[in-house]
């Protein structure tokens, strides 16, 4: 073997070997990110800072379409429409998770599904529109009360 061959041999084996090297130290310098999010994890993601759990229901609402309105009797008569249970049965699936006097009820948005907020006393129970699952129960927000009777649809202020 001539002294050309073996220096290229001899250059080449050394280029293979330092590869891994090169490529772990490249990976040691790389700038550390946060791992992205590319779906919500349901109930267990977090809206915002309350600490409210992410509402899932059956019931996926229309997205809004830009430069269409709707009147709240519009969009009341398209919730009625879309729901699978009455407004009694959402009472009734409310207090059987809560059990009182149920203050205020109205079928309403919720993350984009359809349901039913129910309050009774202090509680909120949001019950699926859908199936009538008992999607989260809480307490009342301070700035949400069934006393406002935004007459919604469906909506009652008694029980």
């Amino acid at each position: 073997m001539n002294n050309k061959t073996r220096t290229m041999l001899l250059t080449m084996t050394a280029a293979v070997a330092a590869l891994p090297l090169a490529g772990y130290a490249l990976a040691q310098s790389a700038p550390k990110t946060a791992p992205v999010m590319t779906q919500p994890l349901a109930q267990t993601q977090m809206k915002n800072a309350t600490q409210e759990p992410m509402i899932k229901g059956s019931i996926l609402l229309p997205a809004e379409q830009k430069g269409v309105e709707m009147t709240d009797a519009q969009e009341s008569a398209q919730y009625l429409k879309l729901a699978k249970i009455t407004l009694d049965q959402a009472r009734a699936a409310a207090l059987a998770a809560v059990p009182g006097t149920v203050t205020s009820i109205k079928l309403d948005e919720e993350d984009g599904y359809l349901v039913y907020e129910v309050e009774i006393g202090t509680q909120e129970v949001i019950i699926d529109a859908g199936n009538g699952k008992v999607l989260y129960q809480g307490a009342v927000d301070a700035g949400e009360s069934g006393a406002e009777n935004d007459n919604e649809a469906g909506e009652t202020g008694t029980d």
